[in-house]
Order: structure tokens, then C-alpha cells, then sequence
């Protein structure tokens, strides 16, 4: 009778300690997500190209697994870069990875959930993981990365999400297949997080006879933009309409009192500020203004 009142104590005591865990946010994921498939080098560096890394970069793995991302990062190309995987032999295996490589003082390796991860400091992240995986993470990557950081990765996408570049590298060969002798042509994929543009607009633009005033409507689907521009009560759609993280393009068509003039729009968004340049072209001669504009609630 004892023996069974000390093994009820003990199952109870164990149940009360993951309770407790539980609810107070100790007990965290400790296995990876994904099984560990190392990215072949050849498509790591056309992965950072793409991404345009430089010197002032920091790179984020995502899963990082050995370190081969970061550390090409920085002893290629002089980034800063920092590795996150759950499983501590990974950690281990990118520590020494970087010290042969000579860039430990470069970069660094954090065990842990990437999901729990603040990720803001990234300049790039790189991803090798699952679609589902990647469609959770999105939400994330929109939340704490800055406008204009840019995101690669390998094989998989974002679900509707399209990417602005897409990267191919043939006949890889693959360490997971290379008992089979397997190679196969490597995918990867490449957006910028955008700024948030969508909703009406106040615009002015500075012209040498004063300020003159437009109602900008912008309709905004991840870094796709349209919309429409209201001048003197007549609305017209904005041509060639773009977004590359926080600059934004657009023209619009003036019918004018004598001729068509056409206004091509350059700037910045800044919160709910944009500012730039306009070039007013007018037959063969052109001129240039500055233009503000500030976000409205409503009109």
C-alpha cells in the first residue's frame, strides 16, 4: 500500500509541475520543426546575392542548422549574421563552424523557438522551411521586421504571398539524397516586406505658383498597390503604381486646359507620412516639384 501511495504522490507531483509550466510559459517547444537538410552552398550564395547582401546586413537563418548561411554571409560579404535553431548540437556545430571560418566575431547562434524570437534587428532573413511553416512565420516577419527588409528562401514560398524575385540554380546535389546520388534543380524566392500604403491620402505638391491639392486613394495587397487620384472632382486611376518596401511610384494623368500632362510621383513612406518628387512632363519640357502626403482617416 505504501509502494502505490508514493507512486500516486509521484504521477501527481509530475502532473502538477507540467501544470504549472503550462501556464506560467517555462514549458517551451525543445524539438525542431523541420529535419535538418543543409542548403548546398551554391544556392546559399546565389540566395545572398539575390538579397543583395552587404557589409551593413544582418542576416537572420531561420533554422539555422550548421551556420552555412551566416557564415557565408559575413566571410563573403561582410554582414553581420545571427543563427536560431532549437536543437543545441546545431548550435554547437555552427559555434566551431564559425571559428574555423574565422567570422565568429561576426556572428552569433541563439538555441531557441524562432517563433519567440524577436527578429527586428534583421536586415535579411533566410528561410529553409516547411510552406505551412513559412505561412505561420508570416504573420511575424510583417509585425517586427522594417519595412524594405528583404526575405529569401529556399524551395519554399509564402503561400499568396508572391515573391518579387524567384532564383534558380541547376543540378544541385542534395547531402540528404547524395546515397541515392540524387541532384535536382534548386528553387529559392525572394520579397521585401512592404510599407503599409493602402487607404486615402492627402497630397500637395509645391509648384512656383503655390501648393496644389489631390485626394490619393491606394488600394494595397502585400506589395501590390492601385488606385486612383482625385483632382479638381474628377477621379482618374494612377499609372505604373509600385512599392519596393517604403518607396512608393506612381504616375498620373493630367488632361489640363491645353494639353495632357503627365506626373510621375517618387517618394517615401514614413508612417503615416509619404514625401518626395514629382516630374511634371509637359510635350517635350519637363519641371520639378517636391510633393507631401499625409495619411486621412476619411474624405
Amino acid at each position: 500500500m505504501m509502494k502505490i501511495r508514493q507512486k500516486l504522490w509521484a504521477i501527481l507531483l509530475f502532473v502538477t509541475v507540467l501544470s504549472i509550466g503550462a501556464t506560467s510559459g517555462y514549458a517551451q517547444k525543445t524539438e525542431p520543426d523541420v529535419e535538418f537538410v543543409p542548403t548546398p552552398t551554391e544556392v546559399v550564395l546565389e540566395m545572398l546575392k539575390m538579397a543583395n547582401v552587404t557589409k551593413d546586413d544582418v542576416v537572420y537563418d531561420l533554422g539555422c542548422g550548421d551556420g552555412r548561411i551566416v557564415i557565408t554571409a559575413a566571410k563573403m560579404f561582410g554582414a553581420r549574421g545571427v543563427g536560431i535553431d532549437i536543437d543545441p548540437f546545431r548550435i554547437r556545430e555552427s559555434n566551431e563552424n564559425a571559428a574555423k571560418a574565422g567570422v565568429a566575431d561576426r556572428v552569433k547562434f541563439i538555441r531557441g523557438d524562432l517563433f519567440q524570437t524577436d527578429l527586428s534587428e534583421a536586415s535579411v532573413v533566410a528561410l529553409y522551411l516547411l510552406p505551412e511553416l513559412n505561412l505561420r512565420l508570416r504573420p511575424k516577419l510583417f509585425r517586427e521586421l522594417k519595412p524594405g527588409t528583404r526575405i529569401v528562401s529556399h524551395d519554399f514560398k509564402m503561400g499568396d504571398w508572391n515573391p518579387d524575385h524567384t532564383g534558380v540554380v541547376q543540378n544541385v546535389s542534395y547531402q540528404y539524397f547524395e546515397i541515392m546520388g540524387h541532384e535536382r534543380t534548386a528553387h529559392f524566392y525572394y520579397w521585401v516586406i512592404p510599407a503599409h500604403a493602402g487607404g486615402p491620402w492627402r497630397l500637395s505638391v509645391e509648384t512656383p505658383t503655390g501648393q496644389r491639392f489631390f485626394t490619393l486613394r491606394l488600394e494595397q495587397t502585400f506589395q501590390d498597390i492601385k488606385g486612383s487620384i482625385i483632382d479638381r472632382g474628377q477621379e482618374a486611376a494612377i499609372l505604373d503604381a509600385k512599392l519596393i518596401g517604403d518607396q512608393i511610384s506612381f504616375t498620373m494623368k493630367d488632361e489640363g486646359e491645353k494639353r495632357p500632362v503627365m506626373m510621375h510621383f517618387n517618394g517615401r513612406i514614413s508612417g503615416d507620412t509619404m514625401k518626395g518628387s514629382t516630374v511634371v512632363q509637359e510635350g517635350s519640357s519637363t519641371r520639378k516639384h517636391d510633393w507631401t502626403a499625409r495619411r486621412a482617416n476619411s474624405f
